[in-house]
């Protein structure tokens, strides 16, 4: 059993290897097309991401957001429930954060910090709460009612900073900057690299404990496969899905949280630029798998600020970098798809070499 799942797992490796060399390959091609150099182009976007301290900071920074919702995203869709509303979640965590960081003013420094990561997971669990009750209860579609969350949270929060929270420091659009006791401290100077990495970090370990090696990361899988053999195993599927989906909501909180406090210093309208939808790309990418979030976050940070580089280095436009994640996604979506294609054309071709040995 184990050697078919090391295979399995071998198997999967090669082909998101497969994928996003041929993801590069066509970028490449795409420059070539429009006369630049890959070799230009792809030096720049490695020396953006990694080429200094400054670079590798920056590129570090952006995997604490993508870690955290995509194992958000893989904790919720293993559990047989998909949680699409992590953006919501993640503003509405980042707005408690923002609130405890300008309200509670007098809290000694490690006090504030604990009690404002406190309560950004509270509110994004409660979030999250809402559409699982109604999944379980009342077979409400969990993607529809977490996609329409998402709408409400993200404007509910910007009427808050735009009327009764705004900054009297001009036209923000954010909140007033939270008292300095609740700042993360930076790590490289200048760079936005703050100890919430630290932070990421432990708690990137607890969720894999928790998803690989306890019993409840065991319940959450069984109730993901086949909820209905899970409830005869005796496994309360109705409480995992719940759990699992709390849990995920109150990662996308954490997510805000440490933009909050490690990044921007206040609440702002437009905080994420889509943190949880590529953290949910992460998950999908290496199915679920808590250390292929970790990577592959790194891969998409990597990405994001190489792209910059590229650009101001080449002129070669960062929305490639769009282009890139969609066909690793196109070849990763299609995998079983191409599977099947080059085991037809495996056989077919075996079966003419068989043919042709009778002929001679």
């Amino acid at each position: 059993m184990n050697s078919k799942l090391f295979k399995k797992d071998l198997e999967y490796i090669v082909s998101l290897v497969l994928s996003i060399s041929a993801s590069l390959l066509i970028g490449a091609l795409i420059m070539m097309a429009n006369g630049r150099s890959p070799a230009v182009g792809y030096g720049a976007l490695l020396k953006g991401a990694f080429g200094s301290k400054y670079n590798m900071a920056n590129t570090f920074a952006k995997t604490v957001p993508l870690v955290l919702t995509g194992l958000a995203t893989a904790i919720s869709f293993r559990s047989g429930i998909f949680n699409i509303g992590g953006e919501g979640q993640l503003y509405l965590g980042a707005f408690a954060a923002a609130y405890v960081g300008i309200t509670f003013t007098t809290l000694p420094k490690g006090i504030g910090i604990i009690l404002a990561i406190i309560a950004g997971a509270l509110v994004g669990g409660l979030y999250a709460f809402v559409p699982g009750l109604l999944k379980v209860k009342y077979k409400i579609d969990e993607v529809i009612t977490t996609i329409m969350l998402n709408t409400v949270a993200v404007f509910f929060t910007s009427y808050l900073v735009n009327y009764p929270f705004a900054t009297t420091r001009g036209k923000l659009n954010g909140t007033e900057i939270i008292a300095d006791q609740f700042h993360l401290s930076r790590l490289i100077r200048l760079s936005t690299l703050n100890t919430s990495i630290f932070f990421m970090g432990f708690i990137a370990l607890l969720i894999y404990y928790l998803m690989e090696k306890t019993s409840t990361g065991y319940d959450f899988k069984l109730v993901g496969q086949n909820s209905l053999f899970a409830r005869f195993g005796g496994i309360n599927d109705r409480r995992q899905m719940i759990i699992a989906m709390v849990l995920s909501g109150a990662l996308c909180g954490l997510a805000g949280v440490f933009e909050v406090l490690g990044v921007h210093y206040r609440f702002l309208q437009n905080i994420s630029p889509g943190y949880a939808w590529d953290g949910m790309l992460v998950a999908l990418i290496v199915k679920n798998n808590p250390i292929g979030v970790i990577i592959m976050s790194i891969f998409f940070g990597a990405l994001k600020t190489g792209s910059i580089s590229m650009e101001n280095a080449t002129s070669i436009p960062s929305e490639l970098v769009l282009v890139i994640q969609s066909i690793i996604i196109l070849f990763i979506a299609g995998e079983a798809g191409f599977k099947e294609k080059f085991k037809e054309w495996n056989a077919g071709r075996k079966v003419k070499q068989k043919a042709g040995e009778r002929n001679a």
